[in-house]
């Protein structure tokens, strides 16, 4: 032992994992893609996919902890070896480059999954490396690029597997007002407001993610396509993303995660949205409240703000980012 280390706060025991984690299906034949599954809800979402026999790409930054994780998982999996892609969600190359190789890697039979897990929270007002802001370009826009390249590979498992799904990560702070505001998708990062403004941009990715997942399951319905758009939101869960909020709020006091659910039962609306059966297309599914087990909340107004309007001006933002994506 050091002795200079400091322990990592403790985790509230899991009160619902267990039991829900048994009850999910095999997952076995799946080509399942996850986003920012080094730590917290992306880790626990595909460790546990990896028990469930899931063929898993890994999609990272290079780090120490991408490999440790990587590893975590390669133990524990009961089906094909997880692979570790690399991609940073804030150089848009370096998105396009993964996507080509998960095509590749997909290109026999499809991928089942696309879970947009990663996302993060109350950053500087800095620009990514093509100039927007990296919330949006962490939160959305990569995730956006990400889903129009692995569309081909998503059709291709829809239709020899009877159905794909796109998985967005939302917040409950996506929820409600300020509606979408066109000003954050411009290539104006590091112009947003400062760190007063940090809360609003976040606000208005995660309000993004809900509607673009609608937009999507429009668009995908109107085509009638088999691969089924769906969004999720963890509630307040022991991740770095709180840590991160109560560091902010209460400098130099230390973080208490007991007071929160844990990580495992954030990660249960996710793992309903990539494994529960005949969910629909354009579902939303979270927690009530605090915490528990998932529930369908209804993706409309006044609930949250997703209107047609809204909708078609993110689309043509995120395609002014990243190119067209048409369905």
């Amino acid at each position: 032992m050091t002795g200079s280390a400091t322990p990592e706060p403790k985790q509230r025991p899991s009160e619902y994992f267990p039991k829900f984690f048994e009850e999910l299906p095999s997952m076995a034949g799946k080509n399942i893609v996850v986003t920012g599954a080094s730590r917290g809800l992306g880790f626990v979402t595909a460790l546990s996919l990896a028990k469930k026999g899931a063929s898993l790409f890994l999609l990272n930054r290079r780090s120490t902890r991408a490999e440790e994780s990587l590893a975590v998982i390669a133990e524990a999996c009961s089906g094909p070896p997880p692979q570790l892609i690399e991609c940073d969600l804030l150089d848009f190359a370096s998105v396009r480059a993964a996507a080509g190789r998960l095509a590749a890697e997909g290109s026999v039979d499809g991928i089942d999954v696309l879970c947009c897990n990663a996302g993060v929270m109350l950053q500087p007002d800095q620009p990514s490396k093509d100039g927007y802001d990296i919330t949006i370009s962490a939160n959305v826009l990569s995730h956006f690029l990400l889903t129009r390249e692995l569309m081909p590979q998503l059709e291709k498992a829809a239709t020899s597997r009877k159905e794909a799904r796109i998985v967005n990560m939302s917040s409950g702070s996506g929820f409600g007002p300020p509606a979408f505001n066109p000003r954050f998708y411009t290539k104006d990062g590091g112009n947003l407001g400062g760190q007063k403004a940090s809360y609003e941009r976040y606000h208005q990715s995660k309000l993004a993610n809900l509607l673009l997942t609608s937009a999507l399951a429009d668009k995908l319905r109107i085509r009638k396509s088999r691969v089924k758009a769906l969004a999720c939101t963890p509630g307040v869960c022991g991740t770095d993303m709180f840590a991160h909020v109560v560091s902010l709020s209460k400098p130099g006091e230390p973080v208490d995660l007991s007071v929160v659910p844990s990580v495992e039962d954030g990660s249960l609306a996710q793992l309903k949205c990539i494994c529960e059966p005949s969910l629909e297309s354009g579902q939303l599914f979270g927690p009530p409240g605090m915490g528990g087990l998932p529930v369908k909340i209804p993706l409309e107004p006044p609930t949250v703000l997703v209107d047609t309007q809204a909708k078609v001006k993110l689309w043509e933002a995120c395609e002014r980012a990243v190119g067209a994506f048409e369905l």
